[in-house]
């Protein structure tokens, strides 16, 4: 019998040593960061689409049924985590390219950019519709439309995030 993509080897030692990290310091705060940051995002996103999909069809007060600073202060939370763990992140991939003396593709920085953008797109419209200023009712008003634009902005992310990916593997 020929061996096959999926065939296992009899012995995995090779296998397993080629595929595991240095656990380092470094390797863990690395590791922390980029964890961080994926749960900040859930929380921040998947609120959205929770509020979207379940919440504002019943109406904007409906949404937070008095509740409204409890999201208020995950949108806080998630929103510093995002950017300070982001901002980790970028810092260690730029310093890995000096490191290996390459250089970060022009489209890199621009894809980055555009996500940075929509992220801060996407962390105000949570931070205003959670908000209890005049400006923030207003924005609740029209809750669904601004919730759509959030949910559209957090899609066009998650496709450049996976573009970045791509750059630096």
């Amino acid at each position: 019998m020929e061996p096959g993509l999926f065939d296992i080897p009899a012995d995995l030692t090779p296998l397993l040593a080629a595929g595991l990290p240095e656990i380092t310091g470094t390797y863990v705060v690395q590791l922390a960061s980029r964890a961080l940051h994926i749960l900040s995002a859930i929380i921040l996103v998947g609120g959205l689409f929770y509020l979207r999909t379940v919440l504002s069809p019943a109406g904007a007060e409906a949404c937070f049924a008095g509740r409204r600073h409890v999201w208020a202060r995950w949108v806080g939370i998630s929103t510093g985590l995002l950017v300070a763990s982001g901002t980790y992140n970028l810092l260690v991939i730029m310093n890995q390219t000096r490191a290996e003396e390459s250089k970060l593709p022009g489209a890199y920085l621009t894809i980055l950019l555009i996500k940075f953008l929509l992220a801060l797109l996407v962390m105000f419209i949570a931070a205003i519709l959670a908000g209890k200023t005049e400006a923030a009712d207003r924005f609740r008003t029209q809750i669904g439309k601004w919730l759509n634009i959030a949910w559209l902005a957090a899609v066009g992310i998650v496709v450049l995030a996976a573009m970045l990916r791509t750059f630096h593997q």
